[in-house]
């Protein structure tokens, strides 16, 4: 099951870098946000998981779809903490990093809060949703794709 993390990780990496540079370089928000993490965290990749776990045979799929949702979203957030505290230190204008966005850069926000308890919480945050919308549409998913072969037998 490991095997499943590399290549979310790895456009989860890309996704972080281009959303930057293109932040930096003045891009609208729309394009901006076509590469956002959080799409992937909440959606495509638990549903990834969820397919792969429900065509394993694993002996219990809805806790190791959880388990992996919520590492990959703490392993994706690890990479992103360090945009923020980039944002903070050179007080990005971006949206996402202003304090009326939930973000760090902003008037009266101390280090402390600026590197470690705004991105940390943030984190938390993602993590907690990833596993109540992520785990949840991906273990829809796995319900469907188990009773799928049970009808398909019974048809027979």
């Amino acid at each position: 099951m490991k095997g499943m993390m590399k290549w979310p990780l790895i456009i989860a990496a890309i996704f972080v870098v281009v959303r930057v540079v293109l932040e930096q370089a003045g891009a609208p928000g729309w394009l901006n946000n076509l590469f956002s993490v959080v799409v992937l965290y909440l959606v495509v990749v638990p549903i990834y998981f969820s397919v792969r776990i429900a065509d394993s045979g694993v002996a219990r799929p809805y806790v190791t779809l959880l388990k992996m949702t919520a590492l990959y979203t703490a392993l994706a957030r690890a990479m992103v903490i360090p945009t923020y505290w980039l944002a903070y230190y050179y007080q990005w204008s971006a949206p996402r990093f202003s304090v009326a966005m939930g973000g760090n850069v902003g008037p009266d926000v101390t280090p402390l809060f600026g590197y470690v308890l705004i991105p940390v919480g943030a984190a938390l945050a993602w993590i907690v949703a990833s596993l109540v919308i992520g785990g949840g549409l991906g273990s829809i998913v796995i319900a469907v794709k188990r009773r799928t072969p049970a009808k398909a037998k019974v048809a027979q």
